[in-house]
């Protein structure tokens, strides 16, 4: 008995190993692309036809099926029928949770194939005339293979009555893997199946020119394999900030954020044809303009008309601050560490050094940090922008923070808890903590003052919020933001340190308005994106944003903010800021839903952390636990979850029930 379970256990090893020979993902990077991050991220004949072409796809499928029947020959000779059960079972699990390529495989519908082939022919081949049967009346690769496993035990229990309980396993097994694929169905979103629709990237372009300077926490076992970067809410930017010792609980706080990929190229050719839009219609939604009106008067000028916020690379590096009159304090200059040398983080550290006091700028990552420090630029967030000498780097954050009287985090929302944790025993007494970020955590559905209370309590929290764009700030362009914190006196000193001749502060003391405010207006900006990636036109967007007022103001005063709050800096002026210009990542990943791309490949290409992407789904949590109504928030989330269509979302918005607009 001994002697059978240990060649039962070598069968079954020998079969996972050959599962884990996937030709998708090395065909894949033969191409140059994971296509585990391509496409559906499957690993698998149908995501490589979509993404790389029929022919890879056939020879993708050929290698599959050879490796189930070959897994399952090896265990029938072994082990006669039991070995060939326990081999086809192995082959399938290494093929979708294969050990080499970290457990991220594909669906094994085709090695599946394959060991029902050697299992017992007659059925496979039955089920096979089933799934091809329902591929061409449906044109879905999906509905094929889940028609194919639902008749196969019943096939097996035709032709091999003895494996029927086992066929039974394997096709519940397998049909389980196409989960998402029967929810798709179910809501009539699931795509027909096409031929190297997307496009890959220039394999020929350096690697040097498609990487951040920036990074944040890896998910990789590797701790020197790095992660691109992600925005912080405030201004939607890129950052980086956790220490090495908490890379691990950092990725595990944000898994989504941390495997973003980068794809900030503009579109190709072929992607804007596959889309069927041109050049010009996505430059004219980049600028804010409705390609309506554009269309119906045919004024190019009107492309160009609000292009003022777009900020384009000078030619070459300028110092906006130039002839800037730094004052001398004293004692009274501030010892300041910037937690997050992204876009945003680099611009208030500029900031506060021409208003005088001592800063130090962190980034994880020590070659961006002395890029940065030998340049006086930050290449690739703030391009062609020079920044004062006078700022200090350093990329251990012990050394950031100690000694500091205030400590500014720029980083994202989902991973703010793990590097304020990780700041917690470096923090001085008395130290004010202000944060850029906007969002709610997800899973907790806490505000982010609410996460200091936990992780810094011995720090006073102030809030920085309203429409502050890094792009325009490190240019020395006006703005006018708020500072809240419950302690009154700190928010006032606050008040004082950052606010200059170009960026005027308010203090306000309603915390929850502020930060409520601030992260919904971010899943608002994805909205108007899509909007306007549809083409619906300026009024529509209006109309978005002015509802989108009501809903904020809902949720809000549900959770006992002041309804005067989002009236002001924080409130209308941030929804406006963010939904309307396109230096918002939220609103162009929007722009991308809307002509077309699917709600991840959007985010990739953005290339940084979009928000609005990861709040929205905390949002439409929150008002269902407060039972509020928020309409355009809920439909929003549910097309970046892929279970709505654009179309069909507009359709429910513009359908619903007629309605007083104060009620």
């Amino acid at each position: 008995m001994t002697g059978d379970v240990t060649q039962l256990l070598i069968i079954g090893a020998i079969a996972y190993a050959i599962g884990n020979i996937s030709p998708s993902i090395i065909i894949g990077k033969i191409y140059g692309v994971d296509i585990r991050k391509e496409g559906s991220g499957n690993a698998g004949t149908t995501n490589t036809i979509r993404v790389i072409g029929l022919t890879a796809g056939l020879i993708c499928l050929f290698i599959d099926v050879l490796k189930g029947f070959a897994a399952v020959t090896i265990g029938y000779n072994m082990g006669d029928i039991q070995g060939s059960m326990v081999a086809f079972a192995c082959v399938i699990v290494g093929h979708c949770f294969p050990v080499l390529w970290k457990f991220k495989g594909g669906k094994g519908v085709a090695s599946a194939f394959g060991a029902a082939l050697a299992l017992n022919w007659p059925s496979a081949i039955a089920a096979f005339v089933v799934a091809l049967i329902l591929l061409v009346l449906t044109r879905r690769m999906s509905v094929g293979s889940i028609g194919a496993l639902l008749v196969y035990p019943a096939l097996v229990w035709y032709y091999e009555p003895e494996c029927l309980y086992f066929a039974i396993g394997a096709a519940v097994f397998l049909v389980l893997m196409h989960i998402s694929n029967i929810i798709r169905l179910t809501k009539g979103q699931e795509k027909a199946l096409s031929f190297g629709q997307r496009t890959l990237r220039d394999r020929n372009k350096p690697a040097e020119e498609t990487m951040h300077a920036d990074y944040v926490m890896s998910s990789e076992d590797d701790d020197d394999a790095e992660e691109p970067a992600e925005e912080s809410d405030a201004s939607e930017e890129e950052v980086s900030a956790a220490p090495e010792e908490t890379q691990t609980e950092a990725a595990s706080d944000s898994d989504q954020a941390s495997e973003i990929e980068i794809a900030d190229d503009p579109l190709t050719e072929e992607e804007l044809k596959n889309l069927g839009v041109d050049a010009q219609v996505v430059e004219d939604m980049e600028s804010g303009e409705s390609p309506v009106a554009a269309d119906a008067t045919q004024e190019p000028a009107l492309v160009g008309a609000q292009t003022q916020e777009a900020i384009r690379p000078e030619p070459q590096p300028i110092d906006y601050y130039a002839g800037t009159e730094i004052p001398q304090l004293g004692d009274d200059a501030c010892k300041i560490a910037v937690i997050g040398n992204g876009s945003f983080g680099t611009a208030m550290a500029n900031l506060l050094v021409y208003n005088g006091h001592d800063v130090t700028l962190y980034g994880r990552n020590s070659k961006a940090i002395e890029l940065m420090k030998d340049h006086r630029m930050n290449d690739h967030y703030l391009p062609y922008v020079i920044l004062s000498d006078r700022i200090h780097y350093t990329s251990d954050l012990k050394e950031a923070v100690t000694g500091k009287s205030i400590v500014v985090f720029a980083v994202p929302t989902q991973q703010f808890r793990s590097v304020s944790s990780a700041c917690a025993d470096y923090l001085e007494d008395g130290v004010i903590a202000v944060n850029l970020a906007k969002g709610i955590e997800q899973k907790t559905l806490k505000r982010l003052s609410e996460i200091a209370s936990e992780t810094i309590p011995s720090a006073t929290y102030v809030a920085l919020s309203g429409p502050s764009h890094a792009e325009e700030i490190v240019r020395n362009f006006p703005a006018g933001v708020v500072v809240c914190s419950k302690n009154r006196a700190a928010a006032e000193h606050i008040q004082d340190v950052f606010m200059s001749e170009k960026f005027r502060i308010y203090t306000q003391e309603d915390m929850i308005g502020v930060e409520i405010a601030g992260a919904v207006k971010n899943v608002i900006a994805i909205t108007t994106g899509i909007s306007d990636g549809m083409k619906l036109g300026s009024n529509a967007r209006a109309a978005l944003m002015t509802r989108a007022v009501h809903e904020i103001k809902r949720l809000g005063t549900a959770v006992g903010a002041e309804s005067e709050t989002f009236s002001g800096l924080s409130g209308i002026g941030d929804l406006i800021v963010t939904c309307s210009t396109n230096l918002s990542r939220n609103r162009r990943c929007g722009l991308l839903i809307g002509l077309g791309l699917e709600p991840e490949d959007a985010v990739k290409r953005v290339g940084s952390v979009v928000e609005g992407y990861y709040t929205a789904e905390a949002v439409c949590e929150m008002a269902e636990k407060y039972d509020i109504e928020m309409p355009i928030s809920k439909v929003t989330y549910s097309i970046l979850k892929g279970e709505l269509a654009p179309e069909k979302a507009l359709s429910q918005l513009m359908s619903r029930s007629k309605k007083d607009e104060l009620a």
